[in-house]
């Protein structure tokens, strides 16, 4: 008798300590791809610093320099967007797992802000990359200004994408 009381003291605690840790996992899955997501915006915003240097210098070769500049921070923040799509996919996956819908959307909006924020980042890479071996003026400014609206779309997905996680913790309050 008294191991069967026992047994079922260990089975009624075991249930909601598993819901808990499993909405834990959530948590922090949103919490690594939120830091990831930080980082990446201040990767992009540094390199669109850079590009606004691009447009105050009055030398190909002094463009160029600011051009390799940001192209370094754009491929910084692609991988920082890139680990923090991947978490926010885990979280989506945590979160369907507790069948913790309003959570998995939102991390799946995240997801996919993220994987647009990415996108973007590469196609500012490409035309910072462009300014880095081109000789012409023109060209140069052209792709300077693709580069900088890219930027500045990358940075608008990245704060949708943080905006999403922050509302996928608060869904995540609301799961049992």
């Amino acid at each position: 008798m008294i191991r069967l009381i026992t047994a079922i003291i260990i089975l009624t605690f075991s249930g909601p300590q598993l819901s808990y840790g499993q909405k834990s996992e959530v948590y922090d899955e949103l919490s690594d791809a939120f830091d990831y997501g930080k980082k990446a915006n201040e990767y992009a915003n540094s390199a669109f610093d850079y590009i606004r240097k691009c447009y105050g210098q009055t030398t190909i070769d002094d463009i160029q320099y600011y051009a390799r500049k940001a192209k370094s921070e754009l491929d910084y923040a692609k991988s920082q967007s890139g680990y923090a799509e991947s978490d926010a996919s885990d979280a989506e996956d945590e979160a369907d797992d507790i069948s913790c819908d309003d959570a998995e959307d939102e991390a799946n909006d995240a997801e996919g802000n993220f994987y647009t924020a990415k996108s973007r980042l590469d196609d500012a890479y490409t035309y910072v990359r462009r300014v880095e071996y081109s000789d012409d003026k023109d060209d140069i400014e052209y792709n300077l200004r693709k580069a900088k609206n890219y930027i500045e779309e990358s940075i608008s997905y990245l704060k949708y994408a943080m905006t999403d996680l922050n509302d996928a913790v608060e869904e995540l309050k609301d799961c049992n």
